[in-house]
């Protein structure tokens, strides 16, 4: 009976940090989507991770694409961003490249 009972307390816990670490709508760590934007072209970056919710073109030579819910934090106890923003600039060939990101 001892046994049993500590057998489903244990699946239930496991079933909990199952659910812990699960990203609630967000779909990468801070660390991987900036891999697949810095130095990848915009063909790139909207294969890999999809087209931003918004693009800041104040500066047309260096917009901002604004992902929103797309990030986490994984040393935040994967705290979802609000907003991630990838900064982008020409390369020498003149196509838009990811040169930054930052998240909010």
């Amino acid at each position: 009976m001892l046994l049993k009972r500590l057998l489903q307390f244990f699946a239930v816990a496991a079933a909990a940090i199952v659910l812990v670490g699960c990203k609630a709508g967000s779909d990468y760590p801070r660390g991987q989507f900036s891999g697949y934007v810095i130095n990848h072209t915009e063909d790139e970056i909207v294969a890999q991770v999809g087209k931003p919710a918004e693009v800041d073109n104040a500066n047309p030579d260096r917009p901002i694409w604004v992902y929103h819910k797309k990030t986490f934090d994984v040393d935040n106890y994967n705290k979802v961003d609000d907003k991630t923003l990838v900064y982008m600039k020409k390369n020498e060939a003149g196509k838009l490249v990811g040169q930054d990101t930052s998240f909010q």
